[in-house]
């Protein structure tokens, strides 16, 4: 740093210190972001950890930095206070996993948890030292949005068979890398917002404003093409954060997003897919999308020069655009109200239509439509409210503490009223109450009303002391992004995605920690005023030195990064052993092979000690071995793993019913049928176990009037099976284990 401040008393250009040590830092962080955006969001326990580890190096280095001598990096006050809290929640979550009863996955989302505030922690610390922290962070969210967006439209024109979520009527939505229609529909909103913004900043150059609107477009074709509605009202709280946050632009930014919308219409209609055979591919064919996207990105740079010449031309008073604004919130009250007019009218009565609108809100049956226009027009909540109800009953059970983190798959099942399988409420506020109960959401709730509101007190202070528009117009667009976050996750489960969730948090961090500007920092030459290299320098010698507790700061972060990196990668080990097992079972191995998948799958119970899969595999080996008695030790660990999962206990039950013991199967199926009433394979499992209370010779007419059996079938033959290793009950109650139908 001394010989930075010699090459400025020098009268060397600014630009020419770039890059720094802070700014590789950040843009390190966000690549991490955006690099497991493209597994899956990273929503994968291989992709996760890969996130979390990497997340953890960064913060060892930050620790270095802070341990050699450049204290000035640590956030201060209520941004420090709220990255303490949040790793305070982190380390809740991983407290929980004593009570919980998913502790496996407990202990991945505490870990992913901890990685979010080092993210925060590193994003701050080195927004710190970095003067062009903000526009990093900007153009990081733009890029990253580009590249995703740039990858869901390349999977349209290619066939899209990789379905993996909802069959291929639901791939019809663009979900691109990220695997989920409304996570890809919030990467496109918020790059849509970000690039927007620069679009209309009157302080940036032509061919800069040219080149962000020409993003603008594709990327709200993709949200279109995404169909989520949650991502079009997360844009819209965006841009009334952006809008309002930087003064000039409060009707610029709006225009140029609905131009933009306009533009891409016709990528929108083109990039529409449709189901062919078992892949999905677009409407009108690869060139109609390829023209639709080159027409979008042309119309875009347009629109932006096109606004730019109209603030050349027309002077424009801000009392106008309070006239302006209130014209436009006039004509929308009076469309609401005239729209409403007409639902009443078409329902008969206005409680009729309340009616009508709270069932189609909140009924199971009536969700939104697959795909279409008609799906942004829908108010169903899609399920949504059945798994808040869910969550809110799960949480009054436990208001304290909760049943662990990313436990609500398994405990709504003791609270649910349908079949349907998932894993999260969709609602960040009430999962987080559900699973770590009230300690945990005022941890987490009271940390990111810290960062948020230190993010907005800068900005204040900025428009204050009339700093540079530009990073002005920086700070606002991330604080509309993370409010466009915020929104989303609170219908929807992006916190549990690193990929969308850690670049945001970082833009937070950034936000919160990044120091407000000077006027003047440099002078119109390049060259940094003298009264700026005073200050430098008396700053250097006064924070250049070694920091007190420098090396406890890299001794913390050392220590959180080996214990995640345990947390996180053993599991992964030990999944990908006892995988391997498993496949070479399907395979058909002979005993050599047998032998080898016991080994493998052992060490894996020992490197994942919640985990139920290793155990699972060992229990098929167990029975392809037929050591029966193995398998029900191997059941009953699982259940003692996880005592109030119903999969513990339906296995059990399983292996009950291929020994014949006919009490333990009854009661290990009385147990899951207790913790999932409308498991299918709990129900049947118990429906065989008491079918076995009355064998036919406990019968008084069995052998007066025996029943014919159809010719070609075996006797004490089995109609209906309860699952791997159950029992199967013919028309006349026989019970048989392991039975089998002849053909």
């Amino acid at each position: 740093m001394h010989a930075a401040l010699r090459t400025l008393r020098a009268g060397r250009a600014a630009r020419d210190l770039r890059p720094s040590p802070g700014g590789l830092l950040l843009a390190a962080l966000l690549a991490v972001g955006t690099g497991v955006a493209f597994a899956g969001g990273g929503y994968g326990q291989t992709a996760s950890a890969v996130a979390v580890c990497l997340t953890a190096l960064l913060s060892v280095a930050v620790g270095a930095m802070v341990a050699g001598g450049l204290g000035r990096m640590l956030p201060r006050r209520d941004a420090a206070l709220g990255i303490v809290l949040l790793l305070a929640f982190a380390l809740w979550a991983l407290i929980a996993t004593a009570w919980s009863v998913r502790p496996d996955r407990s202990v991945a989302w505490g870990a992913l948890v901890a990685a979010y505030a080092l993210a925060v922690f590193v994003a701050g610390a080195a927004a710190r030292i970095t003067p062009s922290a903000r526009l990093i962070a900007v153009l990081a969210l733009i890029g990253g949005s580009v590249l995703l967006c740039g990858a869901a439209l390349v999977t349209r024109l290619s066939p899209d068979t990789a379905v993996t979520i909802g069959g291929l009527d639901n791939a019809i939505r663009l979900r691109g890398p990220l695997d989920y229609w409304n996570a890809l529909g919030l990467v496109a909103a918020i790059g849509a917002l970000a690039a927007g913004r620069q679009a209309v900043d009157g302080a940036r150059p032509v061919a800069w404003r040219v080149l962000s609107g020409a993003v603008v477009p594709p990327m709200i074709g993709t949200l279109l093409l995404s169909q989520s509605r949650g991502a079009i009202a997360a844009l819209v709280v965006g841009i009334v954060v952006v809008a309002w946050s930087s003064g000039a632009a409060r009707l610029r930014l709006p225009a140029m997003i609905a131009a933009a919308a306009v533009a891409a219409i016709p990528l929108s209609i083109t990039g529409t897919g449709r189901v062919e055979g078992s892949a999905v591919v677009p409407q009108d064919g690869r060139a109609a999308v390829l023209g639709g996207l080159v027409a979008a990105v042309l119309l875009g740079g347009l629109i932006a020069l096109a606004l730019r010449e109209v603030e050349r031309r027309v002077a424009w008073d801000p009392r106008r655009t309070v006239g302006v604004l209130r014209a436009g919130a006039a004509v929308g009250l009076v469309a609401l109200i005239v729209g409403a007019g007409v639902f009443v009218v078409s329902q008969g009565s206005p409680g009729a239509a309340a009616t009508s609108l709270r069932d189609s809100v909140a009924s199971v049956d009536e969700v939104a439509p697959v795909s279409g226009a008609d799906r942004l027009l829908s108010v169903s909540s899609s399920n949504r409210t059945g798994w808040w109800a869910e969550a809110v009953g799960a949480w009054a059970d436990r208001p304290l503490q909760g049943w662990g983190p990313s436990g609500f798959g398994t405990i709504r099942k003791s609270y649910r009223q349908d079949t349907t399988e998932v894993t999260q409420p969709h609602s960040l506020p009430l999962q987080v109450l559900a699973e770590t109960g009230v300690i945990g959401f005022a941890l987490l709730g009271t940390a990111l009303w810290l960062l948020v509101r230190v993010g907005v007190r800068r900005l204040r202070r900025m428009r204050e002391e009339g700093v540079d528009p530009r990073q002005l117009a920086l700070q606002a667009t991330l604080l509309g992004a993370v409010a466009a976050w915020l929104v989303q996750c609170g219908i929807d489960w992006h916190f549990d995605l690193p990929g969308v969730s850690i670049p945001i948090l970082a833009a937070l961090g950034v936000a919160a920690a990044a120091p407000a500007p000077r006027r003047s920092p440099v002078e119109a030459d390049g060259t940094v005023a003298p009264a700026t290299i005073e200050e430098l320098d008396r700053q250097l010698d006064r924070e250049e030195r070694p920091a007190a507790g420098g090396a406890l700061v890299l001794t913390l972060t050392l220590a959180v990064a080996l214990v995640l990196a345990v947390a996180t990668v053993a599991p992964v080990i030990g999944d990908r052993l006892a995988s391997d097992a498993q496949d070479r079972l399907a395979g058909g191995s002979d005993a050599r092979g047998l032998k080898a998948a016991t080994s493998d799958v052992a060490l894996a119970a020992a490197l994942d000690p919640f985990g139920l899969k290793p155990l699972e595999v060992g229990r098929s080996i167990a029975e392809r071995r037929g050591n029966l008695l193995e398998a029900r030790r191997l059941a009953l660990r699982e259940t003692v793993r996880q005592p109030d999962n119903p999969d513990s206990w339906s296995a059990l039950a399983s292996v009950g019913g291929a020994l014949a013991d006919r009490s333990g199967m009854r009661i290990a199926a009385k147990r899951a049928v207790a913790l999932d009433p409308y498991g299918v394979l709990a129900i049947n499992q118990l429906a065989a176990a008491l079918g076995r209370r009355a064998p036919p010779e406990a019968s008084p007419t069995a052998t007066a009037t025996p029943l014919r059996l159809p010719e070609g079938t075996v006797a004490g033959t089995v109609g209906t099976t309860g699952g791997a290793g159950a029992t199967t009950t013919t028309p006349q109650g026989t019970a048989t284990p392991g039975a089998t139908t002849a053909p």
